[in-house]
């Protein structure tokens, strides 16, 4: 799957194709580009971590100035620092929300590639990602 860096804003019912649009643009967000926050984010967004990390947990949520600061953070933290969909998110139409699997990887300390992977589950409201779920593994789901 290739990553746009300027997705377009979907107006219309989520499809698959608007789906891939918003992942895409999520992925760029993750991998720092914070200016699609903007773009993609719906106002009053909420991520919620399935899991307990540097400061988060399940019972914390970012909102859109919280995520972006945590995106430019780690991406100046860990080295080569990437996130990649692995395919083409499930859509849901009728109810607005999607899910997708992707995978982050970085070099660890001992200057190995650390991968890990996941799944977010998205609210898409007006064209745009209202909330995610995000859960996190330690390793990479098998092919």
């Amino acid at each position: 799957m290739s990553v746009t860096t300027t997705p377009a804003l979907v107006s219309e019912a989520l499809t698959r194709e608007a789906g891939t649009r918003l992942v895409e643009g999520w992925t760029a967000l993750w991998n720092g580009d914070v200016a699609l926050a903007e773009q993609i984010l719906a106002p009053g967004f909420r991520l919620h971590f399935a899991d307990d990390f540097d400061g988060t947990g399940s019972a914390y949520s970012f909102g859109q100035e919280e995520l972006t600061a945590f995106i430019s953070a780690n991406s100046l933290a860990l080295t080569g620092l990437t996130f990649a969909a692995e395919s083409a998110p499930m859509v849901d139409s009728e109810r607005g929300e999607m899910a997708c699997r992707w995978t982050e990887s970085h070099a660890d300390g001992d200057g190995e590639v650390a991968v890990k992977s996941g799944i977010d589950m998205f609210a898409v409201t007006d064209g745009r990602i209202s909330a995610v779920w995000s859960l996190t593994g330690n390793r990479r789901f098998a092919a």
